[in-house]
């Protein structure tokens, strides 16, 4: 940090390979103990979440569609979510999500989540397959 301020590109960072699509997270590299901040791209066919259709039983979420658009899966709905729009998650199972790309183009998203030790444990309701195939039933 300098002067007051702290500038950061996320491509020149470590990307999550051990997550899907390419993740950045941020906040330590900002400074930032209140709230986790994550950027990604996701391609087509990728989603957001290594554990699918999932909750955190103690951490609420919040992602902005930066360009792009993504899918967004919760309990009993699912929409198309594009540029400009937000989503807001609650903790537990109400709260259960999936974000993912099923289109031609890459969606890129700002994801926030405090409090930031409330990341785990994360609860997996089921796979992305899974739930897509009882959606399509």
């Amino acid at each position: 940090m300098s002067d007051g301020w702290t500038h950061v590109r996320p491509r020149e960072t470590s990307s999550r390979d051990d997550k899907p699509g390419e993740r950045f997270e941020l906040a330590d590299e900002l400074g930032i103990d209140l709230f986790n901040l994550n950027v990604a791209s996701l391609e087509p066919g990728e989603r957001l979440s290594q554990n699918h259709f999932h909750y955190h039983e103690n951490q609420e979420e919040l992602v902005y569609v930066a360009a792009g658009r993504c899918r967004v899966e919760v309990d009993d709905d699912r929409f198309v979510a594009e540029p400009d729009d937000v989503v807001r998650f609650d903790a537990g199972r109400e709260g259960a999500h999936l974000i993912h790309n099923p289109f031609d183009e890459p969606v890129r998203l700002l994801a926030l989540g405090w409090p930031p030790e409330g990341r785990k444990p994360v609860q997996q309701v089921k796979s992305l397959d899974e739930l897509l195939a009882e959606r399509e039933e």
